[in-house]
């Protein structure tokens, strides 16, 4: 908005004296206001107006402002005062716009009245007043057209900040949400499967001396179980990406159960209804709770017996409902989990 507000600032003030020294007759060096002395006052007026109002903006101050933007205005009018022919009023109009970016409304309206004054009374101070009064409306126009454009492109700016700010917000919300997302993801997948697995290869290690085979037989719940935990990333990974259908949930949650069988509790499960597939994400979610489930049993509840019972409903719904015999609790603090 900066860059742009320099570029209008100088096309303005080059196309005025571009115009000035077209329509400007020969000989007109040997005048009491020479060419050079005009181009200086240019140069000046471009500099004050780009780097004092840097300045300006910075300071962020009534006086500051107001003390640049009449030293701008004189060095405007002395520069018309010298043009013959008054053919260089419309530099002033920049005065206008930068006033609706520094000051306050009545102050930034005062400084435009001075600059419609300053515009129109360099087209012509003529008694005529026909001729006086369409100066002032030429002139109250081309302020008006400015100052509307300023007050737009800071709109448009303060827009774009906001945008940015919410875009920054948003980020940070996501950024969090995957966070919380992963460590779910790490919770109640792949911690209870190592969990487990941990416990068969435990048990392998302790039985294997004495009973082989039933040794071998707790390291092959181990790999199957290793094998369930590499099915369930994928799910959770298919669930974010697409709404597919996944066949043969019963299937996966009797695995689960049939792995904590030589534990200190009995698990048993049971499907009810005509088994069909269901979506990726309900697939998740009930594979999520029962893992979750068993964990918890396993940790918490001393139980000695566990049912779950898939049900699939005649009305679309599926039901996963999972009983223990354990003690319970009435002081159940928050976690990573269900």
């Amino acid at each position: 908005g900066t860059i742009a507000g320099y570029r209008t600032f100088v096309a303005i003030v080059s196309v005025n004296y571009v115009t000035l020294l077209v329509l400007t007759p020969r000989g007109w060096s040997a005048e009491p206001a020479p060419l050079w002395l005009l181009v200086a006052l240019g140069f000046l007026y471009l500099a004050l107006g780009i780097w004092g109002f840097e300045y300006a903006q910075r300071m962020r101050r009534l006086p500051v402002s107001l003390f640049y933007l009449l030293m701008e205005f004189g060095i405007g009018m002395k520069i018309n005062d010298l043009a013959p022919g008054g053919l260089l009023p419309l530099i002033l109009l920049p005065i206008a716009a930068q006033a609706v970016a520094l000051l306050p409304r009545v102050w930034a309206a005062l400084i435009c009245v001075l600059v419609i004054a300053g515009v129109s009374g360099n087209l012509t101070w003529v008694p005529d007043w026909p001729a006086w009064f369409r100066n002032i409306a030429s002139a109250t126009a081309a302020v008006v057209f400015v100052v509307v454009y300023v007050e737009v492109a800071a709109r448009e700016r303060e827009a774009r900040d906001r945008v940015e700010r919410l875009s920054a917000e948003v980020a940070r919300l996501a950024a969090a949400n995957e966070r919380n997302r992963l460590a779910r993801e790490i919770h109640d997948t792949l911690g209870h499967y190592l969990t487990v697995i941990h416990v068969q290869l435990e048990a392998a290690r302790a039985v294997m001396p004495a009973e082989p085979d039933r040794g071998m037989l707790a390291i092959s719940r181990a790999q199957t179980l290793a094998k369930d935990g590499l099915t369930a990333v994928r799910q959770s990974v298919k669930a974010l990406r697409e709404d597919s259908q996944v066949e043969g949930i019963a299937e996966q949650l009797a695995s689960l159960v049939d792995a904590v069988r030589d534990e200190s509790f009995t698990a048993t499960f049971a499907a009810t209804g005509t088994p069909r597939p269901v979506t990726a994400a309900v697939a998740l979610a009930l594979h999520r709770t029962a893992l979750e489930a068993l964990t918890n049993v396993r940790r918490h509840a001393a139980a000695t017996v566990v049912q779950m019972v898939l049900a699939f409903r005649p009305d679309g719904r599926v039901h996963l409902r999972v009983n223990d015999d354990g003690r319970g609790t009435d002081d159940v603090e928050g976690g990573f989990g269900i």
